[in-house]
């Protein structure tokens, strides 16, 4: 039987044994670097609207991946991993998002939606299996890192018009930001805080240089995409989970994660919901609007009441004739009916889940994962790597109460949130072996 990167085995390793690691690391770094670079690395200036689903390299390039990780899976994986990644919540939600179509008033559209985002969350389930053991783990990390790291810096230098924010495109007031290979700087934003995280990860694991290398590149192109929310999390995510790890074993950081998570939660969506928090939000940040964004929210929830238990399913509701020919909202301080999404993870879920479906996804983005990482077996490397993902995790859930990147297909931002889940799982159920 075939090992993993979270079994143990013999001590001895026969040269077909290590050509054979090689090459499933090799397998886990093309799934890990084309999930979080994206295929289409460099797409141009931001539009205002998503990409269009019926792009053949995300259709058929995520299906492909999707794919590598299955035959991966059955010709290499322990089967016990396998049995793994069948948890019974991850089944119902990826039903849930199939059934959620039907609601759609476009059925099919978000039936190949729905497909498509299983087909990344499938390729992802890949590029944290087939490493043999935690080394092959940290390799694959390492590259993808470097890869996004040294592709954006070098679109800065010589391909600015495509790695930087020009004053002649849409939202002019980004002029001057980097944004790298992604579309936009929030996005930026969201990956390049978990490049820091696993530059911080390397560091504790041993590899001190190219830890250090990592978490500074990500730092510094963080400070020039000019994401502020990504610079203010950072350190407060790394501090929060690791100081709570240092003080309090395992159980600490979830109880901070869970009350830091819910109060950015009360102070944002909450203050839509809540008269009485949104007194509190006002009289703490007089005229905090999170940037329009509330009035988005209040126009969300008004507009969404018709199908608001059942959801419409996934990409059925932004930017189609239910937002662009509702009535104009004069009451609110601007017209939000040409936006893409709600500016909030959560929010967008309910969209396409509705409010039962939002609280089964915060039971599998967030409770359980909280209980994986306090049940992470009881070594070294499982509890590194477990730190690693709860920082991922936690940055990921924060950062979804004014972005939206919930099950948005080949997202960058939503394959490294479904990447933590994963990990947390995976560490809760099997060690991890060293080296081999």
């Amino acid at each position: 039987m075939q090992q993993t990167i979270i079994t143990s085995r013999p001590i001895g390793i026969s040269p077909e044994e290590r050509v054979l690691s090689a090459g499933r690391a090799l397998i886990a770094i093309v799934l890990m670097t084309a999930l979080v670079m994206t295929l289409m690395p460099f797409p141009g200036a931001y539009d205002g609207f998503e990409q269009a689903d019926g792009n053949p390299v995300n259709k058929y390039g995520y299906s492909a991946l999707a794919l590598i990780a299955l035959l991966g899976h059955l010709l290499f994986a322990d089967r016990r991993v396998a049995a793994t990644l069948l948890r019974p919540a991850w089944l119902i939600l990826a039903a849930w998002l199939v059934f959620a179509s039907v609601n759609s008033v476009m059925p099919e559209l978000a039936f190949r939606a729905a497909l498509f985002t299983i087909a990344a969350m499938i390729a992802a389930t890949g590029a944290l299996s087939l490493p043999a053991s935690a080394a092959a783990f940290r390799l694959c990390l390492t590259v993808m890192a470097l890869a996004v790291l040294g592709l954006s810096y070098f679109g800065v230098l010589f391909l600015p018009e495509m790695a930087i924010h020009q004053a002649f495109e849409l939202e002019s007031q980004h002029a001057g930001l980097w944004r790298g290979v992604y579309s936009h700087k929030n996005v930026t934003g969201q990956v390049i805080a978990p490049l820091f995280f696993i530059g911080i990860y390397l560091w504790r694991a041993g590899q001190c240089k190219t830890g250090i290398l990592i978490a500074v590149l990500s730092f510094v192109f963080a400070y020039h995409s000019g994401s502020k929310t990504t610079l203010a999390l950072i350190p407060a995510v790394t501090l929060l989970v690791l100081s709570g790890r240092i003080l309090g074993g395992r159980i600490l950081p979830v109880i901070l994660v869970l009350v830091s998570v819910t109060a950015i939660g009360m102070m944002t969506l909450g203050t839509v919901l809540s008269d009485t928090l949104d007194s509190i939000l006002q009289s703490v940040m007089p005229g905090t609007t999170f940037t329009g964004r509330t009035d988005l929210w209040r126009f969300t929830l008004d507009l969404m009441r018709p199908q608001q238990w059942i959801g419409y399913g996934i990409d059925s509701f932004w930017p189609t004739p239910i937002v662009m020919a509702a009535e104009a909202p004069f009451e609110l301080g601007w017209d939000p009916r040409g936006i893409v999404n709600a500016h909030n993870g959560y929010l967008d879920i309910a969209i396409t889940l509705g409010w039962p479906g939002l609280a089964f996804a915060l039971l599998v983005l967030f409770v359980l994962p909280l209980a994986d990482y306090v049940k992470c077996r009881d070594t070294r490397e499982n509890a590194l790597a477990a730190d690693l993902f709860l920082m991922i995790l936690t940055f990921m859930l924060m950062n979804a109460f004014l972005e939206s990147f919930f099950f948005a297909r080949g997202h960058p931002g939503w394959m490294l949130t479904w990447i933590a889940v994963v990990g947390l799982r995976l560490t809760a159920r099997h060690p991890m072996k060293a080296s081999g």
